[in-house]
């Protein structure tokens, strides 16, 4: 009778083996995706060139004489872009409107608007949120640029502003959307930060001067970080295969 219990415990291990069997396939079908039918799609290609075009938005700051309210047009070339972690170079350039400033006025000296031309230089990193995959077809992203934006003077200004040459941080976020193994659509949501600063005419306390326009201090030196949120679209594709 020593036998009986090894023996009940080695029926109850076999019906234990049988039962988890029954239920293996199932789990195993929960755990991953048949590659025919998985929403994953491998990105076979490492660099991709895309153009778009959108909106500058914004306020232009407190006076609004720093640019807003344009079209934009923007190129950008990723490197090694099939990977989670990816660098870019790009331009652009918008025909925005801001406001400007007429010292020969006594009163409303902010006038405008007028159109200004603004150039844009940048290098932009960015995380691929889905990593050396597309999910149905997207490959979501979250970038940070920096760059130089090159302003247009403007000879209407009596006041001696301009925006000059700006360094400027984007961050970003967007999607691009594969057509197909190459071509894809880019959509983009990002805001470009950057510092204007303001002739000393504009921090005077003399009622004729400036003060009323701008509510900042007198004496101290006057810069303001603005944001210019840009919304754009357009089409990409990608020609080669990754460095390494």
């Amino acid at each position: 009778m020593p036998e009986l219990p090894f023996l009940a415990r080695l029926s109850v291990l076999v019906r234990l083996v049988f039962v988890a069997s029954l239920f293996a396939p199932a789990a195993a079908a929960q755990v991953g995706h048949d590659p025919a039918g998985s929403p994953y799609r491998d990105l076979r290609f490492g660099q991709f060139v895309s153009v778009s075009a959108g909106k500058l938005f914004g306020s232009g700051g407190t006076l609004g004489i720093g640019p807003r309210d344009g079209d934009v047009i923007w190129v950008r070339h990723e490197f090694l872009a099939d990977r989670p972690l990816s660098i870019s170079l790009g331009g652009g350039y918008t025909r925005a409107h801001r406001s400007y400033v007429d010292l020969d006025l006594t009163d409303d000296r902010v006038q405008g608007p007028i159109e200004t031309n603004v150039w844009f230089a940048e290098g932009t990193l960015q995380l691929n949120l889905t990593g050396s995959k597309t999910w149905h077809g997207l490959a979501p992203y979250a970038n940070l640029g920096l760059g130089l934006g090159f302003g247009q003077r403007a000879g209407i200004d009596s006041s001696g502003y301009n925006l000059g040459t700006k360094f400027y941080l984007a961050p970003g976020a967007g999607a691009r959307v594969f057509l197909s193994r190459r071509l894809y659509l880019r959509l983009e949501a990002r805001a470009i930060f950057w510092s204007l600063s303001y002739p000393e005419a504009y921090r005077s306390s003399d009622p004729d001067g400036f003060g009323p326009l701008l509510p900042l201090l007198s004496g101290q030196p006057i810069k303001e970080w603005v944001p210019a949120p840009m919304l754009h679209a357009g089409l990409g594709f990608a020609f080669r295969r990754p460095f390494f």
